[in-house]
């Protein structure tokens, strides 16, 4: 009986282990191009040749024959889901963070595309997070602050926001919850507060 439950326990690991459910970072192996679902995925223009973390771009997708180019650039990342219509590109201009969601046959955006100042973005599973993020133009001022963003993602809608899990999101980090933008003095420190 034990070596039953045994057999059954390593054939679950190995199944959730070749299936994993939900958005991962797509690994561009030789720095440009990778594989996921079927889709042949490329970067072009990397920042360095051996360990790019910004790729000019286009993405191009291609499938067969057929491929399309998804107009982003300055590309820091890329996420894809098994059976899901759409790729997330993670982008930046300046000091604004860009999040793409581009529709994988036609290369289209395919909802609207997020723009935060952010200290980063997460997609894990099927929960899209928007990081907030703080600066100031002095050490001993309050700092102007952006609250979390987090997001459900789905197949067949657009991004749903989780209000809750933002705000909890933004006080594990800053030490406050807020929604949108605050000024915070002490932020990421057990003295954070809001000034009003």
């Amino acid at each position: 009986m034990k070596f039953i439950s045994l057999l059954l326990s390593a054939l679950l690991y190995f199944t959730l282990a070749e299936s994993p459910d939900g958005f991962q970072a797509l690994v561009f192996s030789d720095q440009q191009a990778t594989r996921f679902g079927g889709y042949s995925f490329r970067l072009a223009g990397p920042d360095q040749p051996d360990k790019p973390t910004t790729w000019q771009g286009p993405l191009t997708i291609a499938t067969g024959e057929k491929s399309c180019d998804a107009s982003v650039s300055l590309v820091t990342a890329v996420y894809a889901a098994q059976d899901f219509p759409y790729v997330i590109a993670v982008t930046y201009s300046g000091s604004s963070t860009h999040v793409h969601f581009v529709t994988i046959a036609t290369c289209a955006t395919q909802w609207t595309t997020y723009k935060a100042f952010t200290d980063g973005v997460d997609v894990h599973d099927n929960r899209l997070s928007i990081l907030p993020a703080c600066e100031s133009s002095a050490s001993d001022a309050a700092s102007q602050c952006s609250s979390a963003r987090v997001y459900q993602l789905s197949k067949d809608s657009a991004p749903v926001i989780l209000r809750k899990a933002s705000l909890q999101l933004t006080r594990e980090k800053l030490g406050v919850g807020f929604w949108g933008q605050a000024m915070v003095s002490n932020p990421r420190t057990p003295q954070a507060a809001i000034v009003h």
